[in-house]
């Protein structure tokens, strides 16, 4: 069997809106493997820096095996991405009824916080957010700015106002 024909076979490429972050290759993960650990109960977002990553990706998903695996090659591996700042970065909904997501590439001095060992920053850098609206995204934002206040953010919009309706 093939990751492609059965846990990854819906996926959808997010891309980066800024040479210096990472595309999203998120995964709708069928019900039967769907649960509460998973983004909205039902996504896997893989986080993609380079071209090659993509290319090893899916070279690992459509390679066949004896039983499903987990996609997680990259989750642990190293950024090659460096922020002196909190980037927030937005990635619209690729296909129709798809999530929003919110990226964070967090510089060191923040990264450093974390418990060594744990999983709070996805390769090392990142976190991720998978919102089922925009109106939910930009909630997720204004906490999250809100938090950071007097800090040096920059932030990657979708090109949308954000007046009006969400």
């Amino acid at each position: 069997m093939r990751l492609t024909d059965h846990l990854a076979a819906s996926r959808g490429l997010y891309l980066r809106a800024l040479a210096s972050m990472p595309d999203i290759m998120l995964i709708d993960v069928p019900a039967c493997f769907a649960g509460p650990t998973l983004p909205l109960g039902r996504y896997y977002p893989i986080l993609l820096e380079t071209a090659a990553e993509q290319a090893e990706l899916e070279a690992f998903l459509d390679a066949p095996r004896e039983q499903l695996v987990l996609p997680d090659l990259l989750d642990r591996r190293p950024s090659g991405s460096v922020s002196e700042c909190v980037v927030i970065a937005r990635y619209p909904p690729v296909l129709p009824g798809w999530p929003w997501v919110l990226l964070c590439q967090w510089p060191a001095s923040y990264t450093v916080l974390a418990p060594p060992g744990s999983d709070l920053f996805a390769r090392g850098t990142y976190t991720i957010e998978v919102l089922a609206s925009r109106g939910d995204l930009i909630r997720m934002e204004n906490r999250l700015r809100a938090t950071l206040t007097g800090h040096h953010l920059r932030h990657i919009s979708d090109g949308a106002s954000d007046i009006g309706h969400a």
